[in-house]
């Protein structure tokens, strides 16, 4: 796959991307040779950063193996192809689940927004508020909340999540002139259980497909609930 990509770049592309991967080549090498050496020292920097990486990011990488299969650093001329812009003309929020213990948030405010906040002497901040709410999709019923600060800098945030089994939502909201203004509100999450709720021993074949694939096996903590740690007096 690297060298299917390689081979649609132009030469001079590729001479670019040579002296970006450390590959010195005579002015006078051919194509054949430099797609040959390009696609030679590439393959070596990938096996040289996957032996760095952990149990955990290797499982993770085969789960993607055809994004790593097609991995070839891009031209200059690509990249400002698809370069993407550092903000939006619009307010949101996305929520994002990592682990039944904690979740991700990143928004975007409008720089008109923004400059109104900055300019505004009444501007007291922005808050997340964090939502627990009952499922329903047109509305919602809010069973628990609390809030947290953020600046008008900031664009993300890693929550923790106090309670499993349920539907978290977050707002963002401004603070301006003592009043309360909702910017936008995030999609809903359904947090988990923390362990799973059988042992390996109880579970079905296609349970423990999944069990082997998800890597859980690997991690520091048991992922079953049960107290690993002596009782008292033992």
């Amino acid at each position: 796959m690297i060298r299917n990509r390689l081979e649609e770049l132009s030469l001079e592309a590729l001479f670019a991307l040579a002296g970006r991967n450390g590959l010195l080549l005579g002015p006078d090498s051919d194509r054949a040779t430099v797609l040959e050496e390009l696609a030679e020292v590439i393959a070596e920097n990938r096996e040289e950063r996957e032996r760095g990486n952990s149990v955990t990011v290797r499982i993770q990488q085969k789960k993607f193996a055809l994004v790593y299969d097609d991995e070839t650093p891009l031209t200059g001329e690509q990249l400002d192809e698809y370069q993407l812009p550092d903000h939006y003309e619009t307010n949101h929020i996305v929520l994002m689940l990592r682990d039944p213990s904690w979740a991700f948030t990143y928004w975007n405010i409008s720089s008109h927004k923004k400059r109104t906040y900055a300019a505004s002497s009444g501007f007291d901040g922005l808050t997340l508020r964090v939502l627990e709410v009952a499922n329903h999709s047109r509305e919602i019923t809010i069973r628990d909340s609390f809030e947290i600060p953020v600046q008008l800098t900031d664009s993300s945030w890693y929550i923790h999540i106090p309670r499993q089994k349920t539907h978290y939502r977050i707002q963002l909201v401004a603070k301006n002139h003592h009043r309360r203004e909702l910017l936008a509100i995030s999609n809903s999450v359904y947090v988990p259980p923390m362990h799973l709720p059988v042992a390996p021993e109880q579970m079905t074949p296609e349970q423990m497909a999944l069990y082997e694939l998800c890597g859980m096996e690997y991690l520091e903590v048991d992922p079953f609930g049960r107290n690993t740690f002596p009782a008292v007096g033992e």
